[in-house]
């Protein structure tokens, strides 16, 4: 494992916090006689938000005690600088190809409990490698040495690679970005990874507008409620007063 850490930049408003905070309880209530240790994030179409999800869901299960590896599998755009900027070249594919070990390509990060892999170097056969016994490995191994392990995927209505994945581990999650993707892609894409035998956790939906988020949760205000009914309390008191004294009307 690499003794450097490598500083993440996770800076999420007290809402946004609060919604992977809800993602994470779900998926543990997901869990029944069979614990859900390794994870498949995927979309239909790239820009949908499904990395962003699986790295913030990572680092809320890690702020919340759990040990967590973030796995970029998308290895059809090998960008070893993606979203770490690590100067450890060695990822996913080069673990795979058996040019290095499992502890060469894990990178530690400066949160407690949060490590990550990169995708590698570029290669020609993708699925190939996803199917090969190496990977089927890295798996088997790094559930053994941490509480989750979140696999980033390539967006399945452009290739296979999530549905292949998703068959190998314990859940799959659906990121969907609201208002871009139609009714009929979407349930094809949950038709593809039910071909797959994939476990279906859920769907986040992603990128919701701050009016279409309050009319969702109706008139609940839960984190401006503060300021709010402290100004509703004050006047209350200042009426009572008034009250006792026959000046209010």
């Amino acid at each position: 494992m690499s003794e450097i850490s490598y500083v993440i930049k996770y800076d999420l408003n007290q809402t946004v916090e609060e919604a992977y905070n809800v993602l994470r309880a779900n998926i543990q209530f997901c869990e029944s006689s069979k614990k859900i240790t390794t994870l498949a994030v995927t979309s239909y179409s790239p820009g949908e938000g499904k990395s962003t999800t699986s790295i913030n869901l990572g680092i809320s299960m890690a702020k919340a005690g759990m040990k967590v590896l973030y796995v970029d599998a998308d290895i059809r755009k090998p960008m070893p600088f993606k979203y770490f900027m690590s100067t450890n070249l060695k990822g996913l594919t080069n673990y795979i190809l058996g040019q290095a070990e499992l502890n060469e390509i894990i990178n530690k990060t400066d949160i407690d409990g949060f490590d990550f892999i990169t995708c590698g170097i570029k290669t020609n056969n993708p699925v190939e490698l996803i199917t090969s016994d190496r990977f089927s490995n890295l798996i088997r191994e790094v559930r053994q040495i941490y509480d989750t392990v979140i696999i980033d995927t390539p967006p399945l209505g452009s290739v296979i690679d999530a549905a292949i994945i998703a068959a190998q581990v314990d859940g799959t999650i659906i990121v969907i970005e609201a208002n871009a993707v139609r009714c009929q892609n979407a349930l094809r894409m949950k038709e593809q990874l039910v071909k797959a035998n994939a476990n279906i956790l859920g769907a986040v939906l992603n990128k919701i507008s701050k009016s279409e988020y309050k009319n969702y949760y109706g008139s609940y205000d839960y984190y401006n409620s503060r300021k709010k009914y402290m100004k509703k309390w004050s006047q209350l008191i200042k009426n009572l007063k008034s009250l006792k004294r026959g000046e209010y009307d």
